[in-house]
């Protein structure tokens, strides 16, 4: 199973910095100081858009090996955990975010989320895929939920093999009380449920999330299968 496991070295392929703006004929501006923009011109430069699309595939062939043809379409949304921080380098020596790439799946809309660790070292982050699809839970409570979802694939489906388990899709199904961010974008209220599926020792299965916010910045679930 790919969940929690596959991490990559994100290797950002420019030999020159993202910051560094020319325009032909005149000198070279000095890099963007603000963390703010330098982040900006961080994930929409080429070398980074090509190589989360790069992940996003594999994401991809990983979760619909029948599609022979993965294509990125565009970033849906970008999660901000940690405020990304620069220095004279050209990758962020602090941050935590996810970025979610819009895919099509052989003509279907499909979703790969990546989990990005700045490094203090001002090396290129670490990148790891998460569950793919529209989720609303953030990396630790994925990791909550995927231990009771492994647990009842093992009890009631009789799929222990980890490596037989592969996530497919997520998405929201219905929201029974509207979801409210605080101050920092975290979820104070609400209570919805998701399906995540699976294909799981050769067969698909969908699991039902019931989520709900606890008031103190994190949620409650329960996996039905």
């Amino acid at each position: 199973m790919r969940f929690g496991r596959l991490a990559f070295a994100l290797v950002l392929a420019s030999t020159q910095p993202v910051l560094a703006q020319t325009v032909p004929g005149q000198p070279a501006q000095a890099p963007v100081q603000d963390p703010a923009q330098r982040f900006q011109a961080y994930v929409t430069s080429e070398a980074y858009k090509s190589t989360l699309g790069q992940l996003a595939i594999m994401g991809e062939t990983t979760s619909a090996p029948e599609c022979k043809e993965h294509k990125p379409q565009e970033r849906a949304s970008l999660t901000i955990y940690g405020a990304p921080l620069f220095q004279t380098g050209m990758h962020p020596v602090a941050g935590l975010w996810v970025d979610r790439i819009k895919m099509d799946r052989c003509g279907a809309v499909s979703f790969q989320n990546i989990i990005l660790q700045a490094q203090k070292d001002g090396t290129p982050p670490r990148a790891a895929l998460l569950m793919p699809g529209t989720t609303m839970t953030n990396p630790p409570m994925q990791n909550l939920i995927m231990k009771d979802v492994l647990a009842g694939l093992e009890k009631k489906k009789k799929c222990a093999d980890q490596s037989q388990i592969v996530p497919v899709s997520t998405k929201m199904e219905k929201e029974s009380k509207p979801m409210k961010l605080d101050g920092k974008g975290m979820i104070a209220e609400g209570v919805w449920k998701e399906s995540w599926t699976f294909k799981a020792c050769g067969k698909t299965v969908t699991a039902t999330i019931d989520l709900a916010a606890d008031g103190k910045g994190g949620l409650t679930h329960k996996v039905k299968m």
